[in-house]
């Protein structure tokens, strides 16, 4: 049976309202869609824009600067000390007569007192005599060295030649004060000890006179006080 046109109106009216909704929700579908796709477009150009902030600067602590090293103790310089004279003079007597007994260490050199004429003499001690210029073989030669200003006369007996005393000079030399006379070699006594006295440990015994005349000088006065 064919619908009658009234019913044929109807169904195309409800047709063309299911068109019209079924177009609005497609309209709406498709609107949603773009407004979520605009929405996250901005999020990321946001996102893009925006640079991160910068990485927080690490906190580096200055180094404590060295303290300075305290200054070097200052060591005081000790005062000089005087040295004690080498040379001794200690008085020695012998058959009335006064002489020096002249004390000094190896390797002391005597000088003259003096300007003066030099004159250089040899003893040997021969079977219990003193004996000048002698030449025995085999015994020991002892030196008197003489020194003679225009007033005075110093004799100055040390040990044996070439063993315990150097003679510096010669025979006839003429010298001025300070010049060397002889020098020690050994530590052995004065030829007194084997001439005339075992006690004598001295390395000199010496002696001192006046000129012209001859007469005996203090020795001890003369060698501590010039």
């Amino acid at each position: 049976m064919r619908p009658s046109a009234e019913v044929w109106s109807a169904l195309h009216t409800l047709g063309n309202a299911a068109i019209g909704v079924g177009l609005g929700m497609s309209v709406l579908g498709v609107a949603f869609v773009v407004s979520q796709f605009a929405a996250g477009q901005g999020s990321d150009a946001q996102a893009t824009s925006t640079p991160p902030p910068p990485p927080p600067t690490p906190f580096v602590s200055s180094p404590t600067p060295a303290s300075t090293p305290p200054a070097p103790a200052t060591t005081p310089t000790p005062a000089p000390t005087a040295t004690p004279d080498q040379f001794t003079t200690t008085a020695y007597s012998n058959s009335g007569k006064r002489y020096a007994a002249l004390r000094a260490p190896v390797g002391y050199t005597f000088t003259s007192p003096v300007a003066g004429t030099v004159a250089v003499r040899r003893y040997q001690f021969v079977s219990g005599e003193v004996r000048l210029d002698s030449l025995y073989p085999g015994l020991p030669f002892f030196p008197y060295v003489t020194l003679e200003s225009a007033d005075r006369r110093i004799i100055f007996r040390p040990g044996a030649l070439d063993v315990d005393t150097e003679v510096i000079v010669k025979d006839g030399d003429r010298v001025a004060v300070g010049a060397p006379l002889f020098k020690l070699m050994g530590e052995g006594a004065s030829s007194w000890h084997i001439f005339y006295d075992r006690g004598v440990t001295a390395n000199v015994i010496a002696s001192v006179v006046a000129l012209p005349s001859g007469a005996e000088l203090d020795p001890v006065a003369f060698f501590t006080t010039r």
